[in-house]
């Protein structure tokens, strides 16, 4: 398509939302950030964009359809790039409805909405979750089942739904795999060990530590985002990850953070603790991504400026320690 020059972006004040909504600025484009700031979005995140021309924040829940109507005819988006979403896993397990309201119902009024104010294109950021595990190869962009399929996880579950919705309406589906990066919440497993680590205490890695997963860096992910929403013939669903090889797990990461530290191993604790059905493995294939030229930086250095981010922004997330802490029942033996 011709050059994006309005993108109407949900949940620009979460993790990901903001580097995207920097990214696109960055392209030139005008951006309405629509959120809703749960205890996941931080205004903070887009101090510094406080004044600019091209950005306006609106607080607005997604599945308010009387607010999304009004955010979207109003604005006159050549694009949504759609990525609100209630998205931590352990989370979901407690509050199942919280998560349905807002990533299957928030999507399905976000679709009808820029479909009905002709919208020409709309990019639903989704999960390589929506797949389920894979033990052996990795999954392409036709392998996901209808519906709920292997998804495990309520969140997961509720990510698949919503990803057939965007599919159904003829929407891009971007499926990208573990996200990590500056201003990352401290509930998640990365910033949560970068945190921990920092602040003198144990590190906490369940079970045996052998689970895999795609690191992918979030500015990657934006660059990917933008890769998309520029295509003139976009494929209907990309992958989006990094290739690891050898692949990384938990027990490794945690173990190359302490080291990158200087803190002993023993601060490395392996707990009884594990989550419900916790996945074994996630793998997604990222050729098609790849051929519109995307390629990530090399993620160990990506690690590394993560880290000194954190140490840097003890101020943004040393508030939020204690309730991020909160949800988690695994210190007993990490201490």
């Amino acid at each position: 398509m011709d050059a994006v020059e309005r993108v109407l972006v949900t949940g620009g004040a979460g993790f990901l939302g903001s580097h995207a909504v920097r990214r696109l600025l960055e392209d030139g484009a005008e951006v309405l950030d629509l959120d809703v700031l749960t205890y996941a979005g931080s205004a903070a995140r887009l101090a510094d964009l406080e004044g600019h021309s091209g950005h306006r924040l609106l607080r607005a829940d997604v599945a308010d359809r009387d607010a999304v109507r009004d955010a979207v005819r109003a604005f006159h988006p050549d694009a949504v790039l759609h990525l609100a979403a209630e998205s931590h896993v352990t989370r979901s397990e407690s509050d199942p409805d919280r998560f349905w309201r807002t990533n299957v119902e928030g999507t399905r009024v976000l679709l009808e909405e820029a479909g009905d104010a002709g919208v020409p294109r709309f990019v639903h950021v989704s999960t390589d979750e929506v797949y389920g595990p894979i033990t052996e190869g990795a999954f392409r962009e036709e392998d996901k089942a209808p519906g709920e399929g292997a998804a495990t996880s309520p969140y997961a579950r509720s990510k698949a739904m919503a990803d057939d919705l965007a599919r159904e309406r003829g929407a891009i589906v971007v499926r990208p795999t573990n996200c990590f990066g500056p201003w990352q919440h401290p509930e998640k497993a990365f910033p949560r060990w970068v945190t921990r680590a920092l602040d003198g205490r144990p590190v906490p890695v369940w079970g045996d530590g052998g689970y895999v997963r795609q690191w992918l860096a979030a500015d990657d992910l934006a660059g990917a985002l933008s890769l998309v929403l520029a295509a003139p013939e976009p494929e209907p669903v990309y992958n989006v990850g990094p290739r690891h090889d050898p692949e990384i797990t938990n027990f490794a990461l945690a173990r190359w953070l302490l080291g990158h530290l200087g803190l002993p191993e023993d601060r490395l604790v392996l707990t009884a603790y594990d989550r419900p059905d916790h996945d074994r493995r996630y793998a997604v294939d990222p050729g098609r991504i790849e051929s519109l030229g995307w390629k990530p930086g090399d993620t160990w250095d990506r690690f590394a400026e993560t880290v000194a981010w954190y140490r840097a922004h003890e101020d943004w997330w040393r508030p939020l320690v204690p309730e991020a802490e909160s949800i988690y029942d695994d210190d007993e033996g990490a201490r």
